[in-house]
């Protein structure tokens, strides 16, 4: 018998982090006097060595960040220190009201936790940051009403399916100059800073777009996992460009260290360079990625027999690629480099097509934020997908076709910490002779 001791340190630090959620929990039902109770006065502060920039937790409960503030002053004075935590929760209730495979309404839901102590505001050693995420989902999925590929709420796959905890990350980034910096440990490759991003529809299904086609791009979900072992590298060489490179296990999973089978089955290279740009005096993103896994992969273009009956010879892909691109660009922005204003956004990837099912997709859409006087905090979105399964026999044999969708949202802002968001979708799903849906919900999403 093999002993896992990274996985036994990382059950201890869930156990622990099942605990950090319970208290987000305590802390949404915290009476109104208690949050609309005065902060103190102490104010952020930031020097030239620190990795992470010092939130404001200040203010009042109608106005601040979170909705518990900065907790008399405590909270305010650890971020100073170099140690944030912070949590959110996303509520989501939706259903198919048309179409689809079986109408009906489910209710889920997911939280995350984030721990980062910036090791220069802490006293330690400059340039550096530790950085660890709890997460957990519960309640019942609506895919299996729908007929889609990828379902229709990003919240349903993260950390895992169905109802899971685990810690998807935990690493450590150390910036050995201003402009380059090395990170390793096990990396969650869906962050609010990191995995494809995009002003405009990027996340797990928090805070824009619920549905996953509008999140990342599917194409390089078989060699990049959610969650799993490696080290990166990056490099900043002006103030607009960004690169990443970095080798991965192709194989790791959110509830297990993968420390026991680490690259036991090949690597995935994975680089990305994203580009600010100024158009027209306005923001915008060019993002170009690839990624290449070592690993054998199910080959999809066998018979499907294959598969179900033991003892018949299973054929394997060698390796997996996909290379893809993405692009946000403000055609109407009132103050230059703020985040306000009217824009355009687009995906676009390819893959090999034998280890994945996805062999292109593209996306496009439209999304704007703070464009209402008085609702500077409100955002809406308006996209559409396409999706071109692979031509294989096994998708062959399964029904599997192309798949296309429209999603449409507008987040209500509460507080700038609680928002509420009405969601309709139309769904053609890959699965042939099943109709296609509508789906519609309302998610609430709150910082704490």
């Amino acid at each position: 018998m093999t002993l896992d001791i990274g996985g036994i340190y990382i059950m201890k630090i869930k156990q622990k982090l099942h605990g950090l959620f319970i208290v987000i929990l305590l802390l949404q039902s915290l009476t109104v006097q208690t949050l609309l109770a005065e902060d103190s006065a102490i104010a952020p502060i930031q020097n030239s060595q620190q990795v992470f920039i010092t939130p404001d937790y200040r203010g009042d409960f109608m106005d601040r960040s979170t909705l518990s503030g900065d907790w008399g002053g405590t909270r305010q004075e650890w971020a100073n220190n170099g140690i944030t935590l912070d949590g959110n929760l996303t509520q989501a209730t939706s259903g198919v009201v048309s179409g689809g495979l079986e109408t009906g309404w489910e209710y889920m839901g997911r939280g995350e936790t984030t721990l980062n102590i910036d090791t220069s505001k802490a006293g330690l050693w400059p340039g550096g940051l530790f950085t660890i995420i709890g997460e957990g989902n519960f309640g019942n999925a609506l895919t299996k009403n729908t007929g889609s590929i990828y379902g229709t709420n990003a919240n349903d796959l993260f950390p895992q399916l169905a109802n899971s905890v685990a810690i998807p990350n935990l690493t450590l980034t150390q910036f050995l100059s201003p402009k380059f910096g090395v990170a390793f440990g096990k990396f969650a490759t869906i962050t609010s800073t990191s995995g494809d991003m995009n002003e405009f529809a990027h996340g797990k299904g928090s805070e824009n777009f619920l549905n996953p086609a509008f999140n990342f791009n599917p194409t390089m979900a078989v060699t990049v996992p959610y969650s799993t072992l490696g080290v990166s590298t990056l490099f900043i060489p002006s103030k607009d460009l960004i690169i990443t490179a970095g080798v991965l296990d192709p194989h790791g999973v959110p509830d297990s260290s993968g420390l026991d089978t680490l690259f036991e089955n090949g690597a995935t290279l994975a680089t990305e360079a994203r580009y600010t740009t100024n158009f027209f005096s306005m923001t915008g993103h060019q993002l170009l990625g690839a990624t290449y896994s070592s690993s054998s992969y199910t080959d999809l273009d066998q018979s499907a027999l294959n598969l179900i009956f033991p003892g018949l010879p299973t054929k394997e892909a060698d390796n997996s690629w996909a290379v893809y691109w993405n692009t946000d660009q403000f055609f109407y922005q009132p103050e230059p480099s703020v985040n306000k204003g009217l824009g355009l956004f687009a995906r676009a990837g390819i893959s090999d097509g034998r280890a994945n099912p996805v062999h292109d997709f593209v996306s496009i859409g439209i999304s704007g934020k703070g464009m209402i006087p008085c609702r500077e905090n409100d955002n809406f979105g308006l996209g559409y997908f396409y999706t071109w399964i692979a031509d294989t026999r096994i998708t062959d044999r399964l029904g599997f076709s192309d798949a296309q969708g429209l999603e449409a949202y507008y987040a209500f802002a509460i507080t700038p910490a609680l928002r509420l968001t009405p969601d309709i979708q139309w769904i053609q799903p890959s699965q042939e002779h099943v109709d296609s849906s509508w789906v519609t919900g309302l998610r609430l999403f709150s910082v704490f």
